[in-house]
C-alpha cells in the first residue's frame, strides 16, 4: 500500500486531478455550471485545504485500487477502464443521488458533470497504468 508505484501514482494523480479539476470548474465550465445551479448557496466555501485533502485521498485510493485490480498487467487501457468506472460511480451515481436529495444542479448539469468525471478519473487511471508499468 505504500510501494513506490503507489506513492508515485498518488503524487502524479494528485497533481493532475487538482489542476485539471481547477481549470475545468474555474475556467472552462464556470459559465455553464453557473446557468445550471438550482440550490447552490450564494456564498460557496472555497476551503482549498479540504479540497486538496479530498483530492489526495482520491488519488491515493485510485492508486491502491488500481494496483490490486490490474493484477500485474499495467496498461494505459486498464488504468482508463478503472478510472472511468470510478468516474461513473462518482460522477453519475453520487451526483444523481445529490440531484434527488439536495439538487445543487439541474439534470443537464449533473449529466455534464458525469461525463467530465469519466474523462477526469479515466485520465488519472491512465496515469496510474503508465506509472505502475514503468515502476513495476
Amino acid at each position: 500500500m505504500l510501494s513506490k508505484p503507489t506513492l508515485s501514482a498518488t503524487l502524479v494523480g494528485f497533481i493532475f486531478l487538482f489542476f485539471s479539476g481547477w481549470i475545468f470548474h474555474e475556467y472552462l465550465a464556470k459559465d455553464f455550471f453557473s446557468q445550471h445551479y438550482v440550490n447552490m448557496p450564494s456564498l460557496m466555501s472555497n476551503e482549498i485545504n479540504y479540497i486538496a485533502l479530498g483530492i489526495l485521498i482520491e488519488a491515493y485510493l485510485l492508486s491502491v485500487i488500481y494496483g490490486k485490480w490490474a493484477k500485474g498487467k499495467f496498461t494505459l487501457a486498464s488504468g482508463f477502464k478503472l478510472g472511468a468506472l470510478l468516474g461513473l460511480f462518482v460522477g453519475l451515481g453520487l451526483n444523481m443521488v445529490s440531484l434527488g436529495t439536495i439538487e445543487l444542479t439541474d439534470v443537464q448539469g449533473t449529466l455534464v458533470e458525469a461525463v467530465w468525471s469519466v474523462v477526469y478519473f479515466g485520465t488519472a487511471g491512465c496515469l496510474n497504468g503508465w506509472i505502475f508499468k514503468a515502476l513495476s
